[in-house]
């Protein structure tokens, strides 16, 4: 066997990570499982943790408001029209009528069939619950005798029917050999708890969006993406909390009493302090008192080492990873700039761009392409706009660029001086320096035109000279004296 212990040992060099020594024996993770058998027995309690830290956890809630409000923003993500002629160039005039007809339809009354809430508000919403619960589903229905026949009807992971098992049908979701969704069956009623009732109605894939980060080939649900920083989120709340009641015990004593014989003998000290219902002494002290001891007792000031001065630190240190864990950085987590310099904070927001961008790119794919084709194929079919060859060249008509919310620059004269320079030598366009800040830049041509054109109807001659840095504009010459 010498041979055996030989090779055991060579084995044993290759990895350090795969060793079974004393400091890693307890490590023995079950492998060869499915996504869908590792999750299954954990997401509901993750889903259910998740929530509660949502409520309760105000660093849970500056991160996704922070995810939220540079991925999805105020007015959410925006299409622009790009319907093309045979010949390639844009049908401005159906383009036109296309964004009109989308902007109503995306106000609450028309888009979301609960009246609730605008398509922008539904964009942060399911981003927030991809986040939290893992995965969310919007449904698309269509009522009739309304003027938009399209409404998004949003389910959560609550609302699957968890016990509907078959062939192929893993917690509610049916599908194909090759694990593509085939059907969904929801409960119906949004607070029925379970599908033990047998009430479960059967929805086909074509018609739900099923959004969630999907990490293995074999997943078929989603998790919470929480779930890699909840217990350091957990326990620094907790941390926090023991903190607090620490620091209110600690502040509730100001002096100590000592007696030097508390048993009575040689002297039994004084006698007149207040006493709570167990007959323990209380006393207090007020500002310019004069207080007398009694022989043999003496004063002990309180020197309480709460709050505790390293409690900043260690919070801080939880902020950090915790940010790393959801791809942010600790600045955007904590909103704490005491630290960073230009250099440093512009990186950071870079590295959170990139962050965020992914997160809009998800919700463009997934999201905003399906609603967008299935509103304008509706739309057409409602009469809402006259294209007579939508049907032979459905191609030309379904297109769209999505214009994502922007980001303040960290130094605007800065950032508008690169773009000029870049925009001049042609290594930038004006769609993407404007795309940069969530602007069309179409609409920006157009209002730029409509201020020129007001401008000199008053007399005005704005400076629109390309290429002249702001602080490189010279003052006039002045006049020389006496010169009319």
């Amino acid at each position: 066997m010498r041979w055996f212990e030989r090779l055991k040992s060579w084995w044993s060099k290759n990895y350090d990570a795969a060793k079974n020594d004393r400091l890693r024996g307890n490590w023995q993770p079950v492998g060869k499982l499915s996504a869908e058998d590792t999750d299954r027995p954990y997401r509901s309690t993750l889903l259910y943790r998740a929530r509660d830290l949502e409520r309760n956890n105000d660093i849970v809630e500056s991160a996704i408001g922070g995810i939220i409000r540079n991925s999805i923003g105020a007015n959410g993500i925006i299409p622009q029209a790009h319907a093309t002629r045979a010949n390639g160039k844009p049908n401005e005039k159906i383009n036109d009528a296309i964004e009109e007809l989308w902007r109503e339809w995306s106000r609450p009354e028309h888009c979301d069939a609960s009246g609730a809430q605008s398509f922008a508000e539904i964009q942060s919403m399911i981003l927030r619950r991809r986040i939290v619960d893992g995965e969310i589903f919007v449904r698309k229905i269509y009522r009739r005798g309304e003027k938009f026949p399209l409404k998004l009807q949003v389910f959560e992971p609550d609302q699957l029917d968890m016990i509907k098992q078959g062939p192929r049908i893993y917690e509610g979701i049916e599908v194909d050999e090759y694990l593509r969704p085939v059907a969904y069956y929801f409960l119906p009623d949004v607070f029925e708890s379970s599908g033990i009732t047998g009430k479960s109605i059967r929805v086909p894939a074509s018609e739900v969006i099923h959004l969630f980060n999907k990490k293995r080939p074999s997943q078929i649900h989603g998790l919470s993406e929480l779930a890699i920083i909840m217990n350091r989120l957990k326990d620094t709340g907790e941390f926090l909390d023991a903190e607090l009641v620490a620091a209110r015990i600690a502040a509730c004593f100001a002096l100590f009493v000592t007696k030097a014989n508390p048993s009575g003998f040689m002297g039994t000290g004084r006698s007149d302090f207040e006493t709570d219902s167990n007959g323990n002494s209380l006393k207090t002290i007020e500002p310019g008192m004069i207080e007398i001891l009694a022989p043999g007792e003496s004063i002990i000031e309180a020197k309480p080492n709460h709050p505790n001065t390293g409690a900043s630190e260690f919070v801080g240190l939880q902020q950090r990873l915790s940010a790393a864990g959801l791809g942010q950085s600790y600045e955007m987590l904590s909103r704490d700039l005491s630290k960073v310099s230009y250099s440093s904070v512009r990186q950071g927001h870079l590295e959170d761009r990139k962050a965020f961008e992914m997160f809009q790119r998800y919700l463009v794919t997934h999201l905003c392409v399906p609603v967008w084709e299935a509103f304008l194929t509706s739309s057409v079919l409602a009469g809402l706009i006259k294209i007579p060859d939508f049907e032979r060249n459905k191609g030309r008509y379904i297109g769209a660029r999505w214009i994502t919310p922007g980001w303040q620059w960290v130094d605007p004269l800065k950032e508008v001086n690169a773009s000029t320079q870049a925009l001049l030598i042609g290594a930038s366009t004006l769609e993407e320096i404007c795309g940069q800040k969530g602007l069309d830049w179409q609409e920006v041509l157009r209002q730029r035109a409509r201020e020129l054109e007001y401008a000199a109807a008053l007399g005005i001659n704005l400076n629109t000279e390309p290429g002249k840095e702001v602080n490189d504009v010279e003052d006039e010459p002045e006049e020389e004296q006496g010169q009319t």
